[in-house]
């Protein structure tokens, strides 16, 4: 028993000074943005991709999620012709999607 009680303090001591030398993971930086815009209307169709966009975009009918795969903030409007924001959510920032307007559009 004492036998079993030593051995396994030493098995823990050492579990423990391996993990404290152990080299720390570093934070992973994100894969580069593919610089398209992509939007999902509905199940089984599928995602609308704007590639390389530049300019006002209206959006598929139907469209129900954008995804800003740009280096850039992308502004999301109500109407298909990028004139009436929507606030207070009218800015999607790279790296983010978010629900967006059936009849709207988006400008980059």
């Amino acid at each position: 028993m004492r036998f079993a009680r030593s051995a396994l303090a030493t098995l823990s001591c050492a579990a423990l000074a391996a993990l404290a030398l152990a080299p720390t993971a570093a934070a992973a930086e994100p894969p580069p943005q593919p610089n398209q815009i992509v939007v999902f209307q509905f199940e089984f169709k599928p995602v609308t991709v704007f590639r390389a966009p530049s300019g006002c975009y209206t959006l598929p009918l139907a469209s129900h999620v954008m995804i800003n795969q740009t280096d850039r903030v992308v502004t999301i409007y109500h109407d298909p012709l990028c004139v009436f924001p929507i606030f207070p959510v009218h800015e999607l920032a790279p790296g983010n999607g978010t629900h967006v307007s059936p009849v709207g559009s988006f400008s980059v």
